[in-house]
């Protein structure tokens, strides 16, 4: 069947959603859900006058079949008793009408119904306001807990971190450009030593308990002090918290603090120290730290630019500039503080050193640590200073790391300078040593047969410089150590084997 909307004809296989009596003629008034009670009451009372039912006849299934049936596609108007009976149709339910008008308005449930079930199950869910306001209340304090102890150490961390970024940041912007530095730019290489060894440098204070002598004399001047403070200076030597400086520095010290770069201020542990190198290691435990890069103090040649950075005073991170001036230097200076002269091989300088640089480092043209300032000569800054190379310094360190202490080997014997009638060769500066006495039976020098006379030339292939030499070349030796020297006894050469033994502590105080 067709219902017409304008011009266009629109086909439907529904029937008509009118009902309609059992005579399937007359329509049932149904009353919409915009008319009153009364009119619908009085549209129910007009169909039960006229004797027509309120039943539906067949169902929505039952319509569109005989509509299938009825209806052709290729027929597109009704005919047989679908005319007929769209004849005695009312002129307003015609199927061949034009309709121009809106369809009839869709039924719904009253909208009173509607909405109060949307109230009901809103009801239902909704908490209760006292409940609410505790839950509320509880997760504001929590809230408030939680920031009172975790936002001022979230602070305190990002402070440290932002400032650990930026030395590093300045630390690695001074590496990179003193490998692209020259000497005709000496300025900008001053600049550039400060960024890349400034960080890695400390400050050490010390807290060492007053003589009973100082003591005494502290009591007449109206004073009551039992400890004395010292300071110097030290240099990271590792991330994980090693630091490098003198001994005397530390030495007889009963509380030690090292201030560090970005100014944290933090107890330090004494890891071991060793007397006649005049060297210590110590340990903070710290996170963040900067350590200086090793460099080669044999490779380094006299005249060299060098740079010199520590606390003279007080003064932390204090650099000053100056040449190697000598290297191999044997001097008396650290015997004040327990060291000893023979076993010390400075280099000498001419960089402004004072009281506090020690155990500050000295650095090359890129930055690398190629000695630990230790010394001068007087009491101020006089031209002259001293380090410690860091070739040796880098043996008692990585043996203090380890052990805790450096043991040494041990020949026996008392040496002297060769004097010039018994020296044999062209190089006067070689001139090897000589034996004055031999300690003990029992000692490694006895057991091998050597006499006091003997010139001792060679130490397993290398030529004995002088006295000093000797003694070191012995010292970085450890116990059992198989040696072949070298030597000539009344002017014939032979060659002796020696088995070392440890080092007497007793040697060393």
């Amino acid at each position: 069947m067709r219902l017409p909307f304008g011009n266009v004809a629109m086909r439907t296989d529904k029937p008509s959603d009118e009902p309609m009596s059992l005579d399937g003629i007359t329509p049932i008034p149904v009353p919409s859900v915009f008319s009153s009670d009364k009119d619908a009451e009085a549209a129910m009372l007009n169909a039960a006058k006229d004797g027509m039912g309120t039943q539906w006849f067949g169902s929505a299934e039952h319509g569109e079949a005989e509509s299938r049936e009825s209806v052709k596609p290729d027929d597109p108007s009704p005919s047989g008793a679908d005319a007929a009976s769209n004849e005695s149709l009312p002129a307003n339910l015609r199927q061949d009408e034009k309709f121009d008008g809106p369809p009839p308005p869709i039924s719904k449930p009253p909208v009173s119904d509607r909405c109060s079930e949307s109230e009901r199950s809103q009801t239902a869910v909704q908490p209760h306001p006292i409940l609410q306001s505790l839950t509320l209340l509880a997760t504001m304090a929590l809230m408030l807990l939680l920031a009172r102890y975790s936002v001022p150490h979230i602070v305190e961390e990002i402070r440290y971190a932002w400032h650990r970024g930026e030395m590093r940041a300045e630390n690695e912007t001074g590496v990179e450009g003193l490998r692209n530095v020259s000497l005709d730019s000496l300025s900008r290489a001053y600049e550039m030593v400060t960024s890349a060894v400034g960080p890695t440098v400390v400050h050490i204070d010390v807290e060492r308990s007053v003589s009973e002598e100082d003591r005494n004399l502290q009591r007449l001047l109206g004073e009551d002090s039992y400890t004395l403070s010292d300071q110097g200076s030290g240099v990271v030597i590792d991330e994980g918290g090693y630091i490098l400086t003198n001994r005397h520095v530390i030495a007889d010290g009963i509380a030690i603090s090292v201030t560090l770069s970005d100014g944290r201020r933090l107890p330090a542990a004494l890891v071991g120290s060793d007397m006649p190198t005049d060297l210590a290691v110590l340990k903070v435990d710290a996170d963040g730290l900067i350590p200086i890069a090793w460099g080669d103090s044999d490779a380094l040649r006299v005249g060299s630019p060098v740079w010199a950075v520590g606390s003279p005073f007080g003064l932390d991170r204090t650099i000053t500039f100056g040449i190697l001036s000598g290297k191999h230097r044997v001097v008396r200076a650290g015997v004040q503080h327990g060291s000893s002269a023979r076993y010390q091989d400075f280099m000498q300088s001419d960089v402004a050193v004072n009281p506090g640089n020690s155990g500050g480092p000295l650095v090359d043209a890129r930055g690398r640590l190629i000695g630990i300032n230790t010394a001068i000569v007087g009491d101020t800054y006089q031209g002259v200073s001293f380090s410690i190379p860091s070739n040796v310094t880098r043996q008692i360190y990585d043996r203090i790391r380890e052990t805790g202490k450096v043991e040494r080997g041990w020949l026996g014997v008392l040496l002297s300078e060769v004097p010039d009638s018994m020296h044999r060769g062209d190089d006067l500066r070689v001139r090897g040593a000589l034996i004055s006495g031999v300690t003990g039976e029992d000692s490694p020098a006895a057991i091998a047969g050597l006499r006091i006379g003997d010139i001792l030339l060679k130490i397993d292939g290398v030529r004995v410089s002088d006295v000093g030499h000797l003694m070191r070349l012995i010292a970085n030796l450890g116990q059992g150590t198989l040696l072949n020297v070298e030597l000539t006894r009344d002017g014939e050469p032979m060659t002796v084997e020696v088995t070392l033994k440890k080092r007497p502590e007793n040697l060393d105080r």
